[in-house]
């Protein structure tokens, strides 16, 4: 990584050469894209903001401004902020879980959507922490936009940077977080969830979500035989190829692609208010095949209970909708099963990543 004062200097030197020119934005963003690929996402990120004031109005800068600007986060921020149904589901748990002098915790502000709920829900105090320092910026800019930056710090590092007395200066009535992807681990919740109630909240804090769960079934996909299958092709052996098959395959949510060819199963359940989690976890199921069927592979999803009464999940049905999606596991071969017949599957995690194969 090449130094920061190296950095800045290139950065000045370029600025002065292009002072005043007509191009000036443009040449902005690409300086920009440098610093982006000299690993420096926050500086880039100062940069093409900068372009964008300096070119407001110009829709070759607005656009290439964009490009990099969306290459510096996560994609699924837009969807996340635009998810109706996950925005309803997330304004009623706040409302059961914050009560006059709540104080609050989150871990991943991303935008400060949900921040924003807790505080609108009354809580008194909110302390939000995100590790991308590009997101903190932006959160921190949309809770001040929201008039709500009295009662809401957004802290830029890990959950597990936080020290107590100082970051959080009082232990929190409530824990909350949606750092949740297609498998669950993606971002490793169980460890960050049971490091923040151990040392940041009191005992007997509200988590919410209370509980996440991974479901599994057997399943058809109609697409198998273009993205989970490989034997021939334009009447070549293409077989070698079958290695190369991704493991897992995210289907898009709500598409109706997919069939359940048996009753789902719960493969794991965590409870995210507890002090400790297993560093991995191992289970085998037995799913039974409803009806006479050719079984293309299986499919899992995850499903997260706010509360009580508030379920978020990814099953896959025409017309769902959620931020996580359902994975597709690909047979190497189909497998015709008759109603009632069983199949072993086992279901493997190591608090990182899920792996699901015939047993």
């Amino acid at each position: 990584m090449v130094p920061n004062s190296e950095i800045e200097q290139m950065i000045a030197t370029f600025q002065r050469a292009v002072k005043g020119r007509a191009d000036y934005p443009v040449r902005m963003i690409g300086l920009a894209q440098v610093v982006a690929n000299k690993k420096q996402p926050l500086r880039a990120f100062e940069l093409c903001r900068e372009a964008i004031a300096a070119g407001a109005g110009d829709p070759e800068v607005g656009i290439r401004a964009r490009r990099l600007l969306s290459s510096l986060i996560p994609g699924y921020h837009v969807r996340m902020m635009n998810d109706a149904r996950r925005n309803v589901a997330w304004t009623k748990a706040f409302s059961r879980a914050i009560h006059p002098g709540t104080r609050a915790l989150e871990i991943g502000t991303g935008a400060g959507m949900l921040a924003l709920m807790a505080a609108r829900a009354g809580a008194a105090k909110i302390t939000t922490c995100e590790r991308d320092p590009i997101l903190a910026c932006l959160a921190s800019e949309i809770i001040a936009r929201n008039g709500l930056a009295e009662r809401i710090d957004v802290i830029a590092k890990p959950s597990r940077q936080l020290v107590p007395g100082e970051d959080v200066d009082v232990p929190a009535d409530l824990l909350f977080c949606d750092i949740f992807g297609d498998h669950l681990f993606n971002f490793e919740p169980l460890a960050v969830l049971a490091d923040a109630r151990r040392r940041l909240t009191k005992p007997g804090a509200v988590v919410v979500p209370a509980a996440g769960a991974i479901r599994v079934a057997l399943a058809d996909w109609e697409r198998y035989g273009i993205f989970g299958h490989v034997d021939r092709a334009a009447d070549f052996d293409i077989t070698p190829f079958a290695d190369f098959v991704p493991a897992a395959i995210t289907v898009p949510i709500g598409d109706g692609t997919i069939t359940l060819k048996s009753a789902e199963m719960e493969a794991f359940r965590f409870d995210f208010a507890a002090l400790s989690h297993p560093a991995e976890g191992r289970t085998e199921l037995t799913l039974v095949a409803a009806e006479d069927a050719e079984v293309k592979g299986i499919v899992h999803w995850i499903r997260l209970e706010l509360d009580a009464d508030t379920i978020l999940e990814a099953r896959p049905e025409p017309g769902t909708i959620s931020l996580s999606s359902p994975r597709f596991w690909p047979f190497v071969e189909p497998v015709a099963m008759r109603g009632g017949d069983t199949l072993r599957v086992v279901v493997a995690h190591d608090g990182r990543r899920l792996t699901i194969w015939p047993a």
